[in-house]
């Protein structure tokens, strides 16, 4: 089941409790507006939710990367306030969106599983917003336009309420988001969106958050000017 709220009217409440130090910002999408809690304690390992964009120009160099941190919720679906839990997350970041059906190769370019997530409470009124920082140790995008994906799923779930993602129904301030996330369920990939984006009033949009960086400035001149652009899936 897709579970998705509204955060706009609850930003002054929420807690973040880490932070990444970026070197230089090669991707990050727009501020939180939204979210989207998909796993509770029914998931299933094999249930995977992702999304991807790019920030190349379709003949640059690949660059390196140093960490992805995505932007994520846990919230209470029973109104009641939840305390605190844990849940491993199986990652995989790719080259694009890993269904291979939007941009990229679907290239598998790291995996690992995080043990012992933890889960802040959930007041039961509004999400709890945190952020997760997975370190990208030598990966580096294949060049062209770079793209840039992931997936998450989740074991080992031990939570009473729902986790999931902070979306974004704004312009990214560096790279391009792709309009549609994915969901892999019964052996199958699909894509989703929350609906039209506020900004075009025409096309879908489906922003998971995150933000990636890269240790070497010099290797970024290509994103100059790339951030603040009204993006779409077609490029």
């Amino acid at each position: 089941m897709l579970k998705f709220g509204f955060a706009a009217a609850a930003l002054a409440s929420f807690a973040f409790i880490s932070s990444a130090q970026a070197d230089t910002v090669v991707f990050q999408s727009g501020d939180f507006t939204n979210f989207f809690t998909p796993f509770d304690s029914s998931s299933s390992s094999d249930n995977l939710f992702a999304d991807s964009g790019w920030f190349g120009s379709g003949s640059d160099a690949g660059v390196v990367l140093k960490d992805i941190t995505l932007h994520l919720v846990t919230f209470s679906d029973s109104g009641l306030p939840m305390s605190a839990g844990t849940t491993d997350i199986n990652f995989t970041f790719n080259d694009g969106d890993p269904s291979g059906d939007i941009f990229g190769t679907a290239a598998e370019l790291y995996s690992t599983t995080l043990t012992n997530v933890v889960l802040p409470a959930a007041s039961g009124v509004s999400p709890t917003a945190f952020d997760l920082t997975i370190p990208l140790p030598g990966v580096f995008t294949l060049g062209g336009f770079n793209n840039v994906g992931f997936s998450i799923g989740v074991e080992n779930f031990d939570f009473d309420g729902s986790f999931g993602f902070q979306t974004s129904e704004q312009f990214n301030y560096v790279g391009f988001y792709t309009e549609l996330a994915s969901e892999y369920e019964a052996g199958d990939w699909s894509q989703f969106s929350f609906g039209p984006n506020p900004f075009t009033n025409m096309n879908d949009m489906a922003n998971l958050r995150m933000t990636i960086t890269a240790p070497e400035p010099a290797t970024l001149s290509v994103l100059a000017g790339a951030g603040l652009i009204a993006l779409r899936r077609k490029r």
